[in-house]
């Protein structure tokens, strides 16, 4: 069974993480990478003293940077040339571990391959990601996805959907399971909602490394407190 490292999405108002600290150590053995969410600040110059906050925190973690835009569920209002433009800032900071890059099949293909490579040369694994909180593609959708965004050599391949029934979630399993024999970055994939909650406590089964999960309230439809998250997580690995 692939282990899983647990994310916990963060999303203060503000750039500063004060209010979360106590809970963020207190958690901490539920917690192997931080996602900080930035997509609602008005000005993201503050990225830097944030994770310099996180950096304080008394324990070993990955710190993941997340803009997530309107057009993927997030609540960055920007347009194409905006959205790459934060990325581009972002990775000119470099002071983190890992960067969300949002995946979309009719957008430039060299776009990607500069960012991410642009990344990599500062030392950023980059997660590239695609959203649909529409409904669930079919199975073979599901895996061209994948073998798509596999081919700009990203670290993460995360897709995200919405199921519309159980079979929806059984049909992500499936691609995330045959996705991550076949190809060789870390594969993730989320069935969201309460539906899809399986796809988050067993992700570990089907070949998925990282699942996400919250403290309070939950930045994704189906994410569950990251104490609960690893409880479930675990169980699978008896």
């Amino acid at each position: 069974m692939q282990k899983v490292d647990i994310a916990v999405t963060i999303a203060p108002k503000e750039a500063t993480i004060t209010d979360l600290f106590k809970d963020l150590e207190f958690f901490q053995d539920s917690i192997d990478i931080i996602e900080l969410r930035i997509d609602q600040w008005a000005d993201i110059t503050g990225v830097n003293q944030v994770v310099d906050e996180l950096n304080e925190l008394p324990f070993e973690f990955k710190v993941l940077i997340t803009y997530r835009s309107n057009s993927q569920g997030g609540k960055g209002y920007v347009n194409e040339v905006e959205y790459q433009s934060v990325i581009q800032n972002l990775i000119d900071e470099s002071n983190y571990d890992m960067l969300d890059i949002e995946w979309d099949d009719q957008k430039d293909k060299n776009t990607y391959l500069t960012l991410i490579n642009k990344a990599h040369q500062k030392g950023i694994q980059v997660v590239l990601s695609h959203h649909n909180f529409n409904e669930t593609p079919s199975l073979e959708e599901l895996k061209f996805t994948y073998y798509k965004m596999h081919q700009f050599e990203a670290d993460y391949l995360k897709v995200a959907v919405m199921p519309n029934d159980e079979k929806d979630v059984l049909h992500l399993l499936e691609a995330v399971k045959d996705s991550a024999d076949a190809l060789n970055q870390h594969i993730v994939g989320i069935a969201m909602s309460d539906i899809g909650l399986v796809s988050r406590t067993a992700q570990g089964v089907f070949g998925g490394t990282v699942s996400y999960g919250c403290l309070n309230e939950p930045h994704a439809p189906g994410q569950i407190h990251v104490e609960e998250l690893k409880k479930q997580i675990d169980f699978y690995n008896k």
